[in-house]
């Protein structure tokens, strides 16, 4: 029921949502309803903040709730996991902050916006909702009078450039290892999509408009050939092998979701853009993976060890001594600060990946059944009481 879902508030648009079924998941509503989409509207359309349509102002542009709402669901985000975000044509802000509420602060997630004044508006819009959000934060802390609570409350990481989308190096940055999940909010042509689908680490998954049509990506192949996600250098001489519409047959499944009509991914102007790594350091530990961070702290406790080991006399291979833990703890912080996100994520291969995906298959199909059953029952109970109203309203008439 596109259209219908607008409220006077955001809960209540929100419940208009989830009321006709644009919203199922209890974790996008709740990103829904942690982000007001009053602070990301064109500034004198604060009345029609929360009404299911579009609101536009010179290049200021917010999509209807019901559109955010079905992305949203397609792009199946984990809870408070390490999952990397790309918005591309970020616009306000708005998707890219509901994404980093459900995500939570151990995630990355960047918005790339060709508009100088959209990234203007959106970074006053996220500031103004970040302040909200830390006086909600404060009162809670208040009432359940536990300080430590500051320490799982960090603000979500969000970074947005000025750039064009389609001009992202895949070479270098964050996009070396690929994002996990990236939302284009802005009409993509079907032969451009490549470049921004090249984006995907495999596994990853990509929602937006493709020709007038919602579309949900898969990747289901692997990075690029060449492409070396250790040292994020690519052979050239395979980059050229296969056709883009080969590559997109054998590593991407496409979906579609709904028919939509989007301004244009606009071409120009070319902005080379480079999405900035987040490296790590000791004081931004806490926000990375948690494989990241034991794999780290063993490292580190083993390189603090006041224990002298001597060398035993090899007489096999696996009588080797591991020289590598016996690095000094200044040494390995040097190190680490040049590895990425997913360095210590063993690598799946196709056959993992596709196993994986069909366990998730399976379990979405097991909601969809559920949810059919219910459905079901609520039209055999609606159709009992329409035959009860029948066989009472001429008693009534009479």
């Amino acid at each position: 029921m596109a259209w219908r879902s607008g409220g006077t508030n955001n809960d209540e648009m929100v419940d208009n949502l989830k009321r006709f079924g644009v919203i199922s998941t209890e974790t996008v509503e709740r990103g829904f309803r942690a982000v007001d989409r009053k602070f990301f509207v064109p500034k004198g359309n604060e009345e029609s903040a929360h009404s299911d349509q579009p609101l536009k102002e010179g290049n200021v542009h917010i999509s209807a709730p019901h559109i955010y709402g079905s992305a949203l669901e397609a792009l199946e985000l984990n809870e408070n996991s390490s999952l990397s975000f790309l918005n591309v044509g970020s616009g306000t802000g708005y998707l890219s902050c509901i994404v980093a509420e459900i995500l939570g602060p151990k995630s990355v997630n960047f918005g790339v916006e060709i508009h100088e004044d959209v990234v203007n508006h959106c970074q006053e819009s996220v500031a103004k909702w970040r302040c909200a959000r830390e006086k909600r934060a404060c009162g809670k802390r208040q009432s359940n009078s536990d300080a430590s609570s500051t320490e799982n409350d960090a603000g979500p990481h969000l970074h947005f450039i000025h750039g064009n989308g389609l001009n992202v190096s895949p070479t270098t940055g964050e996009s070396v290892v690929g994002f996990d999940r990236i939302y284009v909010g802005a009409a993509v042509e079907r032969s451009d999509l490549p470049k921004i689908s090249k984006l995907l680490c495999p596994g990853g998954i990509l929602v937006g408009p493709v020709d007038d049509e919602l579309t949900k990506i898969v990747r289901i192949g692997p990075l690029d050939g060449g492409h070396d996600a250790a040292t994020g250098q690519i052979n050239s001489e395979s980059e050229d092998e296969d056709t883009d519409e080969e590559q997109s047959n054998n590593e991407f499944t496409q979906q579609v979701l709904s028919g939509v009509r989007f301004a244009p991914l606009l071409l120009y102007p070319v902005l080379e853009t480079v999405i900035p790594a987040r490296g790590w350091a000791p004081d931004r530990h806490r926000y990375f993976p948690d494989t990241f961070q034991q794999a780290t702290m063993e490292l580190l406790m083993c390189s603090n060890a006041k224990c002298v080991q001597p060398p035993p006399q090899p007489k096999k291979p696996s009588d080797f001594l591991n020289v590598a833990a016996m690095l000094p703890r200044v040494m390995w912080i040097e190190i680490l600060s040049f590895t990425h996100r997913k360095w210590f994520e063993p690598e799946q291969t196709e056959t993992e990946h596709l196993k994986q995906r069909l366990l998730e298959e399976q379990a979405n199909a097991a909601k969809a059944q559920q949810a059919r059953i219910e459905a079901e029952a609520r039209c055999h109970v609606a159709e009992r009481e329409r035959d009860v109203y029948r066989l009472l309203a001429p008693r009534w008439q009479s």
